[in-house]
């Protein structure tokens, strides 16, 4: 039954409106406003630690939260990390409770500081990766070195502030008896600047302190006697020289590299022990890292991998049989995390006497050690101060006792006679001259203190205040005396917290020789490299038939040779560039492979026209030219030699012998003698009938993606003008080349001049107005050559049992005279020896 509504007869009430207030302001001045202080918020109190304390605001709270509020000590009991949490949220830190969780966690964590500040009970992660449990679960209690940062807080030493609801103050930095900044570093991204300090040794940290305490002026080499370098957590080796480490500290940013440690086990030769991590780096995903390059291959050295460690790092590396164990940990280093690069940024929160806020600056290692050694000096001053003016109220009120005891009957009779505190108060004050405060502690003292013995106590009290009291004042007035005070104090941190330094430091020369060669992680398995016509590339071991061999729809096989994994492959293109990788690079299967963009950065319209294999058994012999008359290059028409039989010179080439000739006539000079280049060559021929050698060894070695020159096409004096073919010779070929209208060239190779550098060429064939290079061969014998089809139909072939010998540079003989050259035959190109027989030999 629905509810009967009833008016229950309230008036409408008009409450007048407040007019809205709105500012105009333009997009760029709020936008700027805004992020200036959001910048200004990140940098002061989140992101960067305090040059004194070494703490960041979040950090600060939890210590000052659980020391002042939950009153937590190192020798009490453990408190729920919940508690501390909630504690810091409720009074001191606005922010979201995980984010504190996480920063209590890496206090705790002793592979992230190298003096833990909280002692964690449960689980607080591990330096496998792991997570740390939720806060419900964990438990927490402050370290002794943390009782350090706080222990003179109730002493007037430093600066209080309200908090973010004004409701209590916190303190704005712990007055740090240890230099916490240097001994457990510090890491944070801010707005437009970061921070990494690493970690050093508590002791070392304290000897370059008393260096400074003792002489102001020493110099940072000096300091680094006795502070060589960081001291990092998890150990490992600092790879790095003095210079390196003392250009590093003053600059106050740098790189670093550092390693893990290894050795060998005394009992079996073939288990390695990796027996630290570097700083920062999670061992699982390390572990699973080496696995992983072990199961591909990538390590031939090694045979299997353990994490066997417990609370030390113990990782253990088995070696397969004859290998070299610094040959496996040079990869690791390399190809791992078991090296990584510490990138150090001495970037902190200085204080500005003028600004509200502490200001960031970047510190070099000697100023950093200065700024703490300046704020422990204003701690002590004001500890001192503080006890001053403490002494001198406790000085006051005893003697109002020695006056009282002096006149003690009297004194009891007055208050017996007064009607309380408040007329008993100005009593005593007009009778025996005391003040209000010395009168109210009169008047608060307990019966049994009148005795005699607590009279002698009190007096006895009194002298050893003034004594102190002088003792004060006159180190109050002696700055050196507060300096000793300064040095003692730290000398006592350095005998109670310090300990050996964990990370060694090496230079490169004098660590462990280990060298990264390539070619010792490579398998030097024989196999087939096979490229297509559109640049595929794959490695085959091993096929029954060419024609077996699979390729891409609308593709062709191109080229076929033999060579073993270390071994290289040079890649020629249209556009002059050789491209040179190992053959172990190239993917090992039966399918269509990969492109050869994936390795190299191929222009638009750019292809392979040329391979070559550096594997010696498909190299030819360098053979030297058959030895020639000086008649032999005399310009005549006549025959010249097919390895010593004559054939003929093209009347209309200049005459040069061991030089270049370009199109603006200048040379470069042919090397010759003890300086000519070594064979085997690479011969190379463009579309508008250039030619070249160069010497292949020139591009043996593994090249960028980029390539390197070889040849240099000329499109602005010959239309569209590419490389059409390279070969590898041996010396003593000749060349068959034809052209789309139908001529022909046949001469021998070693006229075609070799070249240091990427070159234009010469002329291999004159060519007629519109008529281009079809293709090109370098013949064997006189019953190798060119297959060439006609625009009809019809294969002709071109080889010097059909056509004469001539020079290198003439128009060619025309063969057909109504037809011209539509395309040649091409067959893989076959390595020596012959395919087949190599391929029955597979």
């Amino acid at each position: 039954m629905a509810r009967k509504q009833r008016n229950r007869g309230f008036a409408a009430i008009d409450v007048p409106q407040a007019e809205p207030k709105v500012d105009d302001v333009t997009l760029a001045d709020a936008t700027r406003s805004r992020y200036l202080n959001y910048a200004l918020s990140v940098i002061t109190s989140r992101a960067l630690p305090d040059v004194r304390d070494g703490l960041k605001p979040v950090q600060r709270r939890i210590l000052y939260a659980m020391g002042a509020d939950l009153s937590n000590r190192s020798d009490g009991r453990y408190v729920k990390s919940a508690a501390v949490v909630g504690e810091v949220i409720k009074s001191y830190h606005p922010h979201g409770d995980q984010s504190i969780y996480d920063a209590l966690v890496r206090m705790a964590q002793p592979f992230s500081l190298r003096y833990p500040l909280i002692d964690g009970y449960g689980n607080f992660g591990s330096i496998d990766g792991d997570p740390p449990a939720a806060m419900r679960y964990t438990e927490c209690r402050v370290m002794p070195v943390a009782e350090e940062l706080l222990a003179e807080l109730g002493q007037d030493t430093v600066e209080f502030r309200p908090n973010y609801a004004a409701t209590v103050d916190e303190p704005e930095v712990l007055p740090a008896r240890v230099p916490n900044l240097l001994i457990n570093g510090a890491t944070g991204i801010a707005v437009g600047m970061a921070t990494n300090i690493p970690p050093h040794n508590v002791r070392e940290t304290i000897e370059a302190m008393k260096l400074l305490v003792a002489d102001r002026d020493t110099s940072l080499d000096r300091i680094m006697d006795v502070l060589p370098g960081p001291d990092f957590p998890t150990g490992g080796v600092l790879v790095a020289t003095r210079q390196e480490l003392l250009d590093v500290y003053a600059r106050g940013s740098g790189s670093l590299k550092v390693r893990g440690t290894w050795e060998r086990d005394s009992a079996k030769p073939s288990i390695v022990w990796v027996t630290s991590i570097p700083y920062t780096v999670q061992k699982d995903p390390l572990v699973e890292k080496i696995g992983d390059l072990i199961s591909r291959g990538q390590v031939p050295q090694l045979v299997n991998v353990k994490d066997l460690s417990t609370d030390d790092v113990r990782i253990q590396l088995e070696l397969a049989p004859g290998t070299s164990a610094e040959a496996a940990m040079a990869y690791l280093y390399k190809n791992t995390a078991l090296q990584t690069n510490f990138g150090v940024n001495l970037t902190c929160l200085l204080p500005a006497e003028e600004a509200a806020v502490p200001v960031p600056a970047r510190l070099d290692l000697r100023s950093m050690l200065l700024q703490f050694l300046d704020f422990r000096l204003q701690v002590v001053t004001r500890r001192l101060d503080f006890e001053r003016r403490n002494l001198e109220k406790r000085i006051h009120t005893l003697e109002g006792f020695a006056i009282l005891f002096d006149n003690l009957d009297e004194a009891i009779r007055i208050i017996r006679n007064s009607d309380g505190k408040a007329d008993a108060l100005p009593k005593l004050c007009d009778r025996f001259g005391l003040t209000e405060a010395q009168s109210d502690a009169i008047l608060e003292t307990k019966l049994y203190r009148l005795g005699k013995l607590e009279i002698l106590d009190i007096l006895g009290d009194l002298e050893k205040a003034r004594a102190r009291l002088a003792e004060i004042q006159a180190l109050l007035g002696d700055v050196s005396a507060r300096w000793r005070i300064v040095g003692d104090e730290l000398a006592e941190i350095g005998e109670t917290y310090g300990d050996a330094r964990r990370t060694t430091i090496e230079a490169e020369t004098s660590a462990a020789a280990i060298e990264f060669r390539q070619e010792d992680y490579i398998v030097d398995e024989d196999a087939w490299v096979i490229v297509s016509r559109d640049g595929w590339l794959k490695r085959q071991k091993s096929f029954t038939e060419i024609a077996g061999i699979r390729v891409r729809d609308d593709d062709a096989l191109g080229w076929v040779l033999r060579c073993r994994a270390r071994q290289s492959v040079t890649f020629f293109s249209n556009r002059g560039v050789a491209y040179t990788m190992r053959a172990n690079e190239i993917a090992l299967t039966t399918g269509h492979g990969d492109p050869v963009q994936k390795f190299f950065q191929f222009d638009d319209g750019e292809r392979i026209v040329g391979v070559i294999s550096h594997d010696p058994r498909c190299l030819p012999k360098h053979e030297a030219p058959p030895p020639r008359e000086p008649d032999d290059l005399s310009p005549v028409d006549g025959p010249n030699l097919w390895n010593g039989q004559e054939s003929e010179r093209p009347p209309d080439e200049p005459v040069t012998q061991g030089l270049l000739i370009d199109d603006a006539g200048s040379g470069e000079g042919e090397s010759s003698g003890s300086d000519a280049p070594a064979g085997p060559f690479g011969v190379a021929f463009t579309a508008g009938g250039k030619c070249l050698r160069f010497s292949l060894a020139s591009y043996s070695a593994v090249s960028n993606r980029k390539g390197r020159q070889y040849m240099r096409p000329d499109p602005v004096n010959t239309p569209d003008d590419v490389v059409i073919a390279v070969f590898a010779s041996g010396g003593r070929e000749h060349v068959c080349l034809a052209s789309v209208n139908a001529r022909v060239i046949i001469f021998p190779v070693w006229e075609i001049p070799v070249v240091g550098g990427a070159a234009k060429g010469v002329l291999a064939i004159k060519l007629a107005y519109g008529d281009r290079v079809l293709g090109a061969v370098l013949a064997d014998s006189k019953r190798e050559g060119l297959t060439v089809r006609t625009n009809r139909g019809a294969e002709k072939v071109i080889r010097a049992t059909r056509y004469p010998v001539t020079r290198r540079g003439g128009r060619g003989l025309t063969v057909l005279q109504r037809e011209g050259f539509e395309s040649i035959m091409t067959e893989p190109v076959e390595p020596l020896p012959s395919l087949e027989s190599i391929a029955s030999e597979s």
